[in-house]
């Protein structure tokens, strides 16, 4: 579900038919740098230690199972980008239901919009004003309407307590992001499902997604969005 270092070293541990637990540390360089890739395989060479990557642990349990089925398939006609082909998702690692908007084939040659959303009842609902991204889902919706081809993931959290945490930690003064982009594996793999490979990603924010390659996706590009998509 998330593709970082922790849920990796218990991933690989369990697949070794060892207990389902790691420790972790950062090996940095001489001078005091974090070590890169460059410098652990350089690093791992030297002590004769095997090295592995989240992309190569994330290929290998692609090849094993899978933790998204689809449910049902429907059509959505919305004020925002007209008709979408709807198909509802299930997460088997931790139930929950999830939804992907489609327009044209995902599968046609050449990058396809895609717009990566966490469901966030207080933006995409209540059009709450506190962090300038309410609105954003329904201007993907009409940004893809407007090109014909591309698709909405909608990642609908699996936290019982996560409005009352994100008001919480608001009144608090604290990061009330839930980080939701790290916890793509399921939407990766509805992508695949969906037979894309080369995608546009529809974000103002510039993001490096860490193990995506795992997944056989790419990214092609990053599109913001228009102006006249963000208008009521």
């Amino acid at each position: 579900v998330r593709a970082g270092h922790t849920e990796a070293a218990v991933d690989i541990a369990r697949l070794a038919g060892l207990n389902p637990s790691g420790v972790i540390c950062e090996i940095m360089n001489d001078d005091g740098t974090m070590a890169r890739t460059p410098d652990l395989i350089q690093f791992a060479q030297f002590h004769g230690l095997k090295i592995g990557t989240i992309a190569d642990l994330i290929a290998y349990r692609l090849r094993h199972d899978r933790i998204v089925e689809r449910l049902l398939e429907t059509t959505l006609d919305s004020l925002y980008g007209g008709r979408f082909r709807m198909i509802v998702y299930a997460n088997r690692a931790a139930y929950v239901e999830h939804i992907a908007l489609i327009k044209g084939d995902p599968a046609a040659d050449g990058p396809i919009l895609v717009r990566m959303h966490a469901l966030n009842l207080l933006d995409d609902i209540l059009g709450d004003t506190h962090d300038e991204k309410a609105g954003e889902l329904h201007a993907a919706m009409r940004m893809i309407g407007a090109a014909g081809r591309g698709i909405i993931v909608l990642i609908r959290e699996f936290n019982l307590t996560s409005l009352s945490d994100r008001l919480r930690a608001r009144g608090e003064g604290q990061d009330e992001s839930p980080g939701a982009l790290r916890d793509y594996g399921v939407g990766a793999q509805i992508l695949l499902d969906l037979g894309v490979r080369e995608m546009i990603l529809i974000t103002n924010a510039r993001r490096t997604i860490i193990g995506l390659e795992g997944y056989g996706l790419a990214v092609a590009g990053q599109q913001p969005f228009s102006e006249d998509a963000s208008r009521p």
